[in-house]
Order: C-alpha cells, then sequence, then structure tokens
C-alpha cells in the first residue's frame, strides 16, 4: 500500500505559505568589513590559519549574527582586495575599516568608496582606519582626522560626553579600559560630535602634543549623505573580548546602517 499523500490544495497552501514567509523576511543590510594590513599588522586582524577569521573579524560577525541585525562580508587579504569592484563596493550599506597604510587597489575603486559615503553608505573606522591613506584627502575628510601617535599604552579613564548615543549610551558618564590610546593630526572638535574623550587625569597628559589636553578617541560626523562613526579602541585581543567594547561596537555599526 502506499501512504496516502495529502489533498493537492493543502500542499498548494502550505507551499503559498512557506513563500510568503520568505518574501515577508527582508534581506539583512551587508557590510563590508575591510582588515588589510598595507603597515602593521595588529594581532587582531591576524587570521590564524588560511580560512579562518582574525578576532576581530569573529566578533564582528558574531553581533551581526546575534542582534540580527547585519551580515559581514570580509576582506582580508590582497586576492580579496582585487576581487572588489565599483559594483560590488556600492551593493553594501557600510563599510567598516580596521586597516593600515596605503591600500593597495586603483584610484577608481578608492573613489568608489569614498563617494559611496557620501551617497549614503555608514562607514564606520575602528582604531587604526586613521592611520591609513595618509595620501588621500578626501579620506582623511570623510574619517575626520589622522593618526599622529599613540603617547599612552595602559590603563586610562574614558569620559562620554554623549550619554545618549547607540554606541555608548551603555557606559555611563566615564568607562576605565587599559588599550593604546592615540592621538590625532588634522582633527578639530568643530568638524565632529565627540563621543568620548581621554580624561587627561588618567594619564601623564605631557606626552601627549595638544596644549589643550582635548584628546577625543571616539566621534561621529557626516559626509555628504553618509553617517561615519570612529572609535579609537581595540588594540588589544581582552579589548575586543569585553562587552562594554562590543556594544560599543555593535551600537556604532546600527549606527551607520541608519537603525537607530
Amino acid at each position: 500500500m502506499h501512504p496516502r499523500r495529502p489533498p493537492l490544495r493543502l500542499l498548494v497552501v502550505a507551499t503559498a505559505l512557506a513563500l510568503s514567509a520568505t518574501q515577508a523576511r527582508p534581506a539583512l543590510p551587508r557590510v563590508l568589513m575591510v582588515t588589510y594590513s598595507a603597515g602593521y599588522q595588529h594581532e587582531v586582524v591576524r587570521r590564524p590559519a588560511a580560512g579562518e577569521l582574525s578576532t576581530a573579524e569573529r566578533v564582528v560577525a558574531g553581533l551581526g549574527h546575534r542582534s540580527g541585525g547585519f551580515e559581514v562580508s570580509h576582506v582580508s587579504t590582497r586576492e580579496d582586495l582585487n576581487r572588489l569592484t565599483v559594483t560590488s563596493v556600492r551593493a553594501y550599506r557600510a563599510i567598516l575599516f580596521f586597516t593600515t597604510g596605503e591600500l593597495p587597489i586603483t584610484p577608481k575603486l578608492r573613489e568608489a568608496i569614498v563617494q559611496s559615503v557620501r551617497d549614503g553608505t555608514g562607514f564606520i573606522g575602528v582604531h587604526s582606519a586613521t592611520d591609513t591613506w595618509y595620501g588621500v584627502p578626501e579620506y582623511r575628510e570623510l574619517l575626520g582626522g589622522s593618526f599622529d601617535g599613540h603617547p599612552w599604552h595602559q590603563r586610562v579613564r574614558l569620559i562620554v560626553e554623549d550619554r545618549t548615543h547607540p554606541a555608548t549610551r551603555h557606559l555611563g558618564e566615564a568607562v576605565e579600559i587599559a588599550d593604546e590610546i592615540y592621538q590625532f593630526q588634522d582633527w578639530s572638535r568643530s568638524q565632529v560630535h565627540v563621543l568620548l574623550r581621554l580624561d587627561p587625569r588618567s594619564v601623564d597628559v605631557g606626552r601627549g602634543k595638544r596644549p589643550d589636553g582635548d584628546y577625543a578617541l571616539a566621534w561621529t560626523k557626516s559626509y555628504g549623505r553618509g553617517r561615519v562613526i570612529y572609535t579609537a579602541l581595540g588594540h588589544e585581543s581582552n579589548v575586543w573580548a569585553d562587552d562594554r567594547f562590543q556594544a560599543h561596537l555593535l551600537g556604532a555599526i546600527q549606527w551607520a546602517l541608519g537603525r537607530s
């Protein structure tokens, strides 16, 4: 005997419901994460083996998966960079850089990245993103500053200037963290919205270069229609394992995507 088959009308209804559920579920926004190091390679972006993700890549992919808010594509090697095109870059809703040096891509592709942000793509710069493309004025303008040394590598106190922003609202008035602390050139408080700054009382501030002692460590800005956010944190592996930093980064990505 053959098992009874369900009536055709039930199969049609079940198929229609499945298709409806699939169609009702919108595709997640895609984030392009670039961790290619043309200069110094940080340990947190070094892949342990071919085909394995680095610490930073795993954390960001995990944030996207657990939040259900975005999917991540990774660009870490020269071959990955070579596969990028003007068209593929424009398919992403946000671009995240943890990079160093003069990235070896064509001027046309570089301009496509900058133009996509002008046109509304979000941009997240992490740590050494400011140690990238010194010879590209448009990139420095996009990001809001460039690396000018790291006078401190220690536990510091950070003052939270914006306690309502998605990237910092979980931190309270201040937070202590051990990391490599940057200072910047081509940076002006009047051109950005500061989220975090170094508490100068927590370091030997005389080792820095700014006479005013104003060392911002996270900020936002607009670039055309694009939302740009930068955090100088993220040198140490322990920072990437810190729930506070992960919440900071998740809020930054969600804000850059226009989701908060």
